[in-house]
């Protein structure tokens, strides 16, 4: 409980100071990145990727970065032409270092964009800065600034294309038969498990749970398997102690294996 809650405290604070020691340009031997311009599609949304490239045994993470990780923050308010962002993240990787578990990518990551334009029939300009945390042997937040003028018409990149083919299965997709969540009452807060019947994923199957209340603290959950179901459990709680309400309808469970990942949206 103590270690939950320094991590909790540290993190924070690591995130609430000035980033401006921590510019793009300082670490240029061992971030790359930049906006790969993509294509738009049938609808006007136009497709493009942020692109990180670290150096050989640097990591940065996901959305849900785990217990050593630092969330990615993304600010595009200075665009043009620009109405909404939709990240598809790929499968992450599971990392543990000295007992902590941190969620995310070896080496960059490939994070492809969709973009709803405000005006279909015109270009998207992307002005903005991408907040993320890098780590070797030591983890710091860094801010990488972007800008790119996004053609109407470009060319299906590969590249992005690749990556968009490494999101996670949906629920159906894996073949997920039945979620069940029960969430009980305990010292802490809550116990939220999860009965999850779905085929093996492979290897240690790995658990992610997410809640839409950004101030409810997910622990690790721990996950078994039992014939055809998995099961998921984590305790949900406040920094300050509070009540803590779940909306089982907005619960994210990802399951990460060695076979595949599969992202199930809701629970019953």
């Amino acid at each position: 409980m103590k270690k939950r809650h320094l991590l909790s405290a540290c993190l924070t604070a690591l995130l609430s100071l000035p980033l401006s020691g921590a510019q793009a340009g300082m670490y240029d031997d061992t971030i790359r990145h930049s906006i790969l311009p993509g294509w738009q599609e049938a609808d006007g949304a136009v497709i493009a990727a942020f692109d990180v490239q670290l150096a050989p045994g640097w990591k940065t993470y996901w959305r849900a970065p785990g217990e050593g990780g630092i969330p990615p923050m993304f600010d595009w308010s200075a665009s043009d032409n620009l109405a909404r962002v939709d990240y598809l993240w790929p499968a992450p990787h599971v990392f543990d270092r000295e007992g902590l578990r941190s969620i995310g990518y070896k080496e960059g990551m490939l994070l492809p964009l969709r973009l709803t334009p405000k005006d279909p029939s015109k270009p998207i300009t992307l002005r903005g800065q991408a907040d993320i945390g890098v780590c070797q042997d030591i983890c710091m937040p860094v801010t990488l600034p972007l800008n790119a003028a996004l053609p109407l018409q470009g060319k299906r990149n590969p590249q992005i294309a690749a990556a968009m083919a490494a999101i996670p299965f949906t629920a159906k997709e894996a073949g997920v038969r039945d979620v069940q969540c029960d969430v009980r009452p305990d010292e802490r807060g809550l116990t939220l498990t999860a009965a999850v019947k779905m085929p093996f994923a492979g290897g240690h199957e790995d658990a992610v749970i997410e809640v839409a209340t950004p101030q409810v603290w997910v622990d690790v959950p721990h996950s078994q398997r039992q014939g055809d179901t998995l099961y998921v459990q984590t305790t949900l709680s406040t920094a300050g102690g509070g009540a803590v309400f779940v909306n089982r309808s907005e619960v994210t469970i990802t399951v990460i294996g060695s076979k595949y990942t599969v992202e199930i949206d809701g629970c019953k």
